[in-house]
Order: structure tokens, then sequence, then C-alpha cells
């Protein structure tokens, strides 16, 4: 019981890192809505930026990449 209660806590953020992502959050939500909203937005491309890109099957990397943005474009264009 102990060794798992162990390896859990090496898993865990530090309390710092915790209360630093809490004290940001609470920062922007503080602001203005859509301010905090964009901080957000941001603070989720931060960490999804992060993540290693794997184009679909059958596409290199540039192809998919152009057929995102052109899917992202008339998602814009559709919307009022």
């Amino acid at each position: 019981m102990a060794g798992e209660v162990q390896a859990l806590t090496g898993l865990l953020p530090s309390a710092s890192a915790v209360a630093g992502f809490v004290l940001a959050f609470l920062a922007g939500a503080a602001c203005p809505t859509y301010y905090a909203q964009e901080r957000l937005r941001g603070f989720g491309r931060a960490l999804i930026d992060r993540l290693p890109y794997v184009p679909p099957p059958g596409m290199d990397e540039q192809q998919a990449l152009e057929a995102a943005a052109e899917s992202a474009e008339e998602q814009t264009e559709e919307t009022p």
C-alpha cells in the first residue's frame, strides 16, 4: 500500500506548479470575459502545440496541414 502511494505521488505535479496554474487561471478569469476566453484559448493552443503531429495515412505532413488550413477557412466562412 505504501509503495503504491509513493508511486502515485511521483506522478503528481508539485504544489508550487499547481498553485501557479490556479493563480494564472484565476487572474485570467478575473479579467473581462472576452479577454479571459482569449487567454484560455491561448493556453490550450500552447498545450496542444506540444503534441507531436502525425498526418493521416496516405498524406504527407505538408498536404495534411494544407487540408487542415482549408477546412478551417471553410468553417470560418460558414460561421455568421
